[in-house]
């Protein structure tokens, strides 16, 4: 009897030291401090100030599988965060933050969470004044010019053959040089863009037959000419004065701090006319002219040129320098294999998928 109440005590200290040691072990967890930096569609903010966006509900879904409480802690610069994740004054960084051998020597990453690569961004005016240049490499002026020069040979033969007329039912054409050349043309002009001169028709057969073969003739003139105009416009619309990164020498080029672009403008002879580090304000000077174009990450610019951008700026070529993000952590973080395992985890049951149609519609 007295062994079983030694035994039953000895339990009952047991279970409520274990319980204790659990529940301090866990008090002692903090939550989770991850550090972001704004980068619409990655991270962003409402007008309540509230953040979210594709890193955002990524981090939350992978809190959610880690059973943690997060507190995102927003910081100022990019360079802010990169610094307070490598001096471990947050457990992870997640934005759209580029993998490289550089930060991984001093820091660690996780799985890649997104593809991406550098764009050009140009302002809506830089793409008008290229228009002149569209016009005169599609050949519309020179084709117009030749236009003109056929209606004044047209005109002159057919003042030539109708001077002199006295049947006042077709005396259109005034014998004087001047005055008959320009009602001919005005004739000819007439008949090539509205197919007809009902009212004035020509005397002479020879002059008839001349008008015949120039409707003839004003169909493929401007059928020709239609054709070169709608031309001339879509290819406006996609091409610009600076079109790659090669052309971008002798141009104002803006980057946000960092060394990718930095690094690979450098190597192709681009020289960057500022490094900012306030994203907006980079934005905010190409739209008012005090840069020509904007190098960043794709998927950034590639959101704002449809969204605050729109109808502002616009995007010139194509994707280049790719890249991968991933989420940055101090070295030697125990919390990277956890992460790494739920990211594979959300690959597979769709979840990743979910999000990437939502923010950029692809999957």
């Amino acid at each position: 009897m007295i062994m079983s109440k030694i035994l039953n005590t000895l339990f009952a200290f047991i279970t409520l030291l274990f319980t204790l040691t659990f529940s301090i072990s866990h008090a002692a967890e903090p939550e989770l401090t991850i550090g972001t930096v704004e980068r619409p569609p990655f991270m962003m903010k409402d007008k309540e100030e509230n953040i979210g966006g594709f890193s955002i509900e990524l981090w939350n879904e992978i809190s959610n599988k880690l059973n943690k409480k997060t507190h995102f802690k927003e910081f100022a610069t990019f360079s802010d965060m990169t610094n307070a994740t490598q001096a471990g004054k947050v457990h992870a960084s997640i934005s759209n933050i580029s993998i490289t051998s550089k930060r991984e020597a001093i820091m660690d990453y996780s799985q890649p969470i997104y593809d991406s690569g550098l764009q050009i961004l140009i302002s809506k005016k830089e793409n008008k004044i290229f228009y002149l240049q569209i016009i005169w490499d599609s050949g519309i002026l020179l084709f117009i010019l030749f236009a003109i020069g056929v209606l004044l040979i047209i005109a002159h033969i057919l003042w030539f053959l109708e001077q002199g007329i006295e049947d006042p039912r077709h005396d259109y054409f005034r014998d004087d040089y001047l005055g008959g050349i320009w009602d001919a043309f005005w004739w000819a002009f007439i008949v090539m863009t509205m197919g007809g001169f009902e009212k004035e028709v020509p005397h002479k057969i020879s002059s008839r037959l001349l008008a015949m073969l120039w409707i003839t003739a004003s169909l493929f003139f401007i059928s020709t000419l239609t054709a070169k105009i709608t031309t001339a416009l879509t290819v406006s619309e996609l091409k610009t004065s600076i079109n790659s990164y090669q052309d971008l020498k002798g141009k104002r080029v803006g980057i946000s701090e960092g060394p990718i672009a930095r690094n690979f403008l450098a190597k192709n002879g681009v020289a960057v006319e500022k490094e900012y580090k306030n994203l907006s304000t980079l934005l905010n000077d190409l739209e008012t002219g005090k840069l020509d174009a904007v190098v960043q990450d794709a998927p950034i610019l590639q959101y704002y040129a449809s969204h605050g951008g729109a109808g502002k700026v616009v995007l010139a070529g194509g994707v280049f320098k790719p890249e991968k993000y991933g989420i940055l952590f101090p070295q030697n973080s125990t919390l990277k294999e956890k992460v790494d395992q739920i990211l594979i985890g959300l690959y597979e049951d769709g979840t990743y998928a979910t999000l990437l149609k939502k923010y950029f519609g692809s999957d």
